[in-house]
């Protein structure tokens, strides 16, 4: 969520009004393009048929998908109020969840603060990258400072507050009115993005004091969201998320494998064969699209995929592909060979584009540390 400040000690969630009505007047456009797109689609029909009507209700579904997006988004600006100050005296946190009633404030006072510590944290920043041959942009993670104040409120409560800067003037002039109150500065070269607000976690993670200078500079380019600090809770979970989606990959996978076998007896044999290759009227691309897509959506789903997991992945398709070609009814002698043609070009190209983008992605790595 975006905070608005104007001298980067008083900080907000809530939006100016006229932001306010930009956002509203996007979310109309949206809407109506999104219904006149449905209105043209049930015109096309009654008067052409399917044709270019495909085209519109799909265009149709974009903008009113984008139209409810931007109104989930200002509803986030609108049912929550969050409001920081630093002060000449401490640190001010008031919040209010508008929908449940909820309401949380509290100040902690200079002197009743036991330190700070400054780590990372990280957000995505749009980056245009040019070429000779077409401009792109791409939206990169890049790292941020975030601070933790542990403190005694008002209230006579041990509390553990955060918040991120995304600019080094802002941080330094926070650190400054904290140097001037005589706050204990500490600084970590880890990143505090999934750490809980509890003192006995901030404890246990490893610090230094601060003499002025940070391990990391705000704004500079994160490789992955690298060195996390984790509690073992966390870790533990995050190994059991990884073990799960392993499992899950490997299951839709073999769901995969068997829909190899489906294709090849019922769907195949309804194609054209040329030399021992499926014609260019039939259907050979689509499952060659269907099959890549698939793979590569469970992949995404898993986030975390070893160096061997593609090949594993190859044989298993291949072996429904195999399976598929003894389970077929088709009786032409250049079948198997057609369907092989295709296994070995699903295959390749899987490979191929798996392992190219992982080589890619290392080559780019070592231009940078150059």
């Amino acid at each position: 969520m975006e905070m608005q400040t104007k001298d980067h000690l008083d900080f907000t969630n809530q939006l100016p009004k006229w932001a306010i009505g930009c956002h509203i007047g996007v979310i109309s456009l949206f809407f109506l393009l999104g219904v006149g797109m449905f209105v043209l689609t049930a015109k096309e029909v009654s008067e052409t048929g399917l044709g270019i009507s495909i085209l519109l209700f799909v265009i149709g579904v974009v903008f009113l998908g984008l139209s409810w997006f931007s109104y989930k988004n200002l509803r986030k600006y609108l049912d929550f109020i969050i409001k920081i100050r630093v002060g000449e005296k401490g640190y001010d946190y008031y919040a209010k969840d508008k929908k449940k009633g909820i309401e949380q404030e509290f100040f902690l006072p200079y002197e009743n603060m036991k330190y700070i510590l400054i780590g990372m944290d990280y957000r995505l920043k749009a980056k245009y990258k040019y070429s000779v041959h077409h401009d792109r942009t791409k939206l990169i993670p890049v790292r941020s400072a975030k601070i933790l104040i542990c403190g005694v409120s008002s209230n006579n409560q041990l509390e553990v507050t955060s918040f991120a800067h995304w600019d080094e003037g802002s941080l330094n002039k926070w650190i400054d009115i904290f140097q001037k109150h005589g706050v204990d500065i500490f600084h970590t070269d880890k990143a505090l993005t999934a750490t809980p607000n509890n003192p006995e976690v901030i404890e246990s993670i490893p610090k230094k004091r601060f003499e002025g200078a940070l391990s990391f500079k705000i704004g500079s380019e994160a490789d992955g969201l690298d060195n996390i600090f984790l509690t073992e809770e966390q870790q533990e979970l995050v190994e059991e998320k990884e073990k799960k989606g392993r499992k899950s990959g490997l299951y839709f996978t073999i769901l995969l494998s068997i829909s190899q076998i489906m294709m090849i007896c019922f769907w195949f044999p309804n194609w054209g064969i040329v030399d021992k290759s499926f014609s260019d009227s039939s259907g050979e691309f689509v499952a060659l699209l269907f099959t890549l897509l698939s793979q590569f959506f469970i992949y995404i789903k898993m986030r975390k995929i070893k160096w061997y997991e593609p090949i594993r992945d190859s044989i298993i398709i291949y072996l429904g592909i195999l399976i598929g070609i003894q389970l077929s009814p088709d009786e032409r002698t250049t079948f198997q060979f057609a369907v092989q043609g295709y296994a070995m070009m699903t295959i390749c190209s899987f490979l191929f584009l798996y392992y190219g983008v992982k080589l890619s992605s290392w080559f780019q790595k070592l231009r940078k540390k150059r």
